[in-house]
């Protein structure tokens, strides 16, 4: 048995909290796909702001992967294909809106290079006096991100919309972010889990403060199944790392499913493996254990 492919979710695994590849991580993955093992990095990030890591790890050589937005999409760094597998349409997004209006919450609609955040009142006027004393420009972003209230994702998304209304929402996007505090997103999760609309769409936690949402069926681990099949990789032949929700739908069937130190505690029950945080070479340490252990000796797809 040979490994014949990497999975790596982005934040809070591949990329460290300072939005870096850390280096003994990045030059073991350069080195293995040189051996010919293939890289997939999968996020809930759209491919654009995958993009620049995608080819500082020579992805576009390699003949590497995007799985973005959640599993939406399949983006082949080489040849700039780009397989689009499902979009929220305005019925769905209406459906949405209708249902989580009931709470206080910043609702976020990704397009892939554009992005509409709708806030509430209550919500508006925290930002507005964040915005205020840290003295950010008029055109610095108003949408909330991983640690904090505000977050810039202009890398990603150039294009930023403040909604004030519903009705001002897309007609369609990639995903919907429900975002708020963290004990204020566990109220929400807690309601909705009670709630039949709970099986309508699929419903992950990117981090604590962020819930996403996509059509029923559509996650990272639908989209790493057709890219398994096509290049015929068996379960036991693609090692994957995450930490956070939607990273467990690929960690399904994989013997070698890796959390990291700093997941979430529901990811981290699904994994067969921990290794160290994204902080502290995880990758690295858990990819090096396995090379030594002969996983890395022959594989699948040369160059």
């Amino acid at each position: 048995m040979t490994i014949k492919a990497i999975v790596c979710d982005m934040d809070g695994t591949l990329l460290t909290s300072e939005n870096n590849i850390s280096p003994k991580t990045f030059h073991k993955l350069i080195e293995l796909q040189k051996k010919g093992v293939k890289l997939i990095l999968a996020s809930g990030r759209s491919y654009i702001r995958l993009l620049p890591d995608a080819l500082k790890l020579n992805m576009d050589k390699y003949d590497g992967i995007l799985i973005d937005v959640n599993g939406t999409s399949i983006y082949h760094v080489k040849t700039r294909k780009r397989t689009r597998i499902s979009v929220l349409d305005a019925s769905n997004i209406k459906e949405i809106n209708d249902f989580f209006s009931l709470f206080n919450v910043e609702l976020q609609y990704s397009q892939d290079d554009t992005i509409y955040t709708y806030l509430p009142e209550s919500i508006y006027n925290i930002k507005r006096n964040i915005r205020a004393e840290m003295r950010l420009p008029e055109d610095y972003p108003w949408t909330g991100g991983m640690y904090s209230w505000l977050c810039d994702t202009r890398d990603g998304y150039p294009n930023q919309i403040l909604i004030r209304d519903l009705k001002d929402s897309p007609d369609f996007c990639n995903k919907i972010s429900i975002v708020q505090d963290p004990l204020y997103m566990r109220f929400v999760r807690q309601t909705l889990m009670n709630n039949p609309f709970y099986h309508k769409y699929e419903f992950v936690f990117s981090d604590e403060r962020k819930m996403e949402v996509t059509n029923k069926g559509i996650s990272k681990g639908k989209a790493l199944d057709i890219i398994m099949e096509k290049y015929g990789i068996r379960d036991d032949e693609i090692i994957v790392f995450g930490d956070s929700e939607n990273d467990i739908s690929m960690f399904n069937r994989k013997k070698y499913s890796i959390a990291m130190a700093n997941a979430l505690p529901n990811a981290k029950q699904f994994a067969n493996y921990l290794t160290a945080s994204h902080n502290q070479e995880g990758i690295f340490n858990m990819l090096d254990r396995l090379e030594k252990e002969g996983l890395f000796e022959e594989n699948g797809f040369g160059h």
